[in-house]
């Protein structure tokens, strides 16, 4: 099979071509209102969830919704997607929604969170071009002068990065104040309605709090979320439900969290086919980098993780490249996964390999139980458990109760808990 490649000399090694596509279908960025990957052409699956979102905002003129699943499981791509049918889909919608999700911040207080809010709005406006599109809302002018960088110096980005977004000093400009913002985000959303449409926000980031954090950030901006015309839509873990619960008079004002669970096995299939469709390059044909059983099996293998799953395809697609275009099985994943475990053991002291081992069996340990476990003594575990998170391979935090206590787990980019057997690994 011949497929047409636009390329140059200097991008002759490029793998992706080879198989007649622009780049990768493996991507496990979420799913963008504004990307190369047109959302409407590569969404598959949730057709419950997806309309018990859109009912939910049909119903009211106000609506706080939460989105929770496990890591991997496509909230941000799902939520983009029901934002896209609202808001883009025809060329005049009730709805307006922002280009991109807010990415909520634990340190966040009501002048960050309604800054940022209003700060995505406005991007969105020039992003999606409402002006010229007849949507013109003399509120947007006042809010460019708070949200400016040129007058707002301490706030970095708050203008032009997407959704805003927050430097280390926490000074704020005097005039400032939650009520002045809260005030302008209703005369927004007033002006918005009286041309007959609302506005939906989402956030994300959730899984950055702590349970007990979370419920306060809730409790502090409840009375925002709550202004007629705005629809916000949180994302995060399954334990968001608990921090809103934590707290009646937030818990009261939140429709029933929405819970994604893993895709079916044959919507993973035809979100890659989909995928494959939009990236093949124009006029020539494309050959699939993988085949239905391998991808099966891995996702299965993976406890149904649709963003392990492309990663893993992604990296023994790239390291088999000399024999591309072809299409991978699980021994070529094998082969990339004992090599990489091989990389990460050699480079490994004594110590450290203790500390991975033991784990790779166990959710989380205390310090006092990985001491237990290694025989290493506790004052011992200080320097290797800090070199191991700075290389990414583990993930350190403390008890929210007590400072002193802390845990830690592998990390989930590390891959070694999903690949790598404990009793494989030889202590030196």
């Amino acid at each position: 099979m011949e497929f047409a490649q636009e390329t140059s000399p200097s991008e002759k090694d490029i793998v992706w071509p080879k198989y007649g596509l622009r780049e990768s279908p493996y991507s496990t960025s979420p799913i963008r209102l504004v990307g190369i990957l047109p959302i409407n052409k590569v969404f598959c699956g949730r057709k419950e969830e997806v309309s018990l979102l859109k009912k939910t905002i049909y119903s009211r003129n106000s609506t706080r919704n939460i989105i929770v699943g496990e890591f991997g499981v496509g909230k941000t791509t799902f939520t983009n997607f029901v934002r896209w049918d609202l808001s883009l889909k025809k060329d005049f919608s009730k709805y307006l929604t922002i280009n991109a999700e807010i990415k909520v911040q634990p340190e966040w207080g009501a002048i960050e969170f309604l800054l940022s809010t209003l700060s995505s709005i406005y991007t969105s406006s020039i992003v999606f071009n409402w002006e010229q599109k007849g949507i013109k809302l003399k509120t947007l002018d006042k809010i460019k002068d708070y949200v400016s960088i040129s007058k707002q110096k301490n706030i970095q980005g708050t203008l032009w990065i997407v959704g805003g977004g927050y430097g280390e000093t926490k000074s704020q400009p005097l005039q400032l104040t939650p009520e002045i913002l809260e005030s302008l985000l209703q005369e927004l959303c007033i002006e918005i309605q009286n041309i007959g449409r609302q506005i939906i926000v989402a956030y994300d980031n959730l899984e950055n709090f702590d349970i007990q954090k979370l419920g306060l950030f809730f409790k502090s901006i409840r009375d925002y979320l709550q202004i007629e015309g705005l629809h916000t839509i949180f994302l995060g873990p399954t334990e968001t439900i608990s921090a809103l619960e934590s707290f009646g008079q937030v818990h009261s004002v939140f429709n029933r969290p929405i819970i994604l669970k893993s895709l079916p096995q044959e919507e993973v299939l035809e979100i890659l086919l989909k995928r494959c469709e939009v990236l093949k390059i124009e006029g020539g044909n494309y050959l699939r980098p993988y085949d239905d059983e391998t991808v099966l099996k891995l996702y299965n293998s993976l406890n149904k993780n649709i963003r392990f799953t492309f990663k893993v395809l992604e990296d023994a697609t790239l390291h088999s490249e000399k024999k591309a275009p072809c299409q991978i099985n699980i021994m070529d994943i094998v082969a990339v996964q004992e090599k990489e475990k091989q990389e990460i053991i050699s480079s490994l002291t004594e110590t450290q390999l203790k500390i991975i081992t033991a784990l790779m069996s166990s959710p989380k340990l205390s310090q006092k139980e990985l001491s237990e476990k290694t025989d290493i003594g506790i004052t011992n575990l200080t320097t290797p458990v800090r070199e191991l998170t700075k290389r990414g391979l583990i993930i350190e935090s403390a008890e929210e109760e007590d400072k002193r206590y802390k845990y830690v787990r592998l990390s989930d980019n590390s891959y070694l808990k999903l690949f790598f057997d404990p009793k494989e690994i030889k202590i030196k």
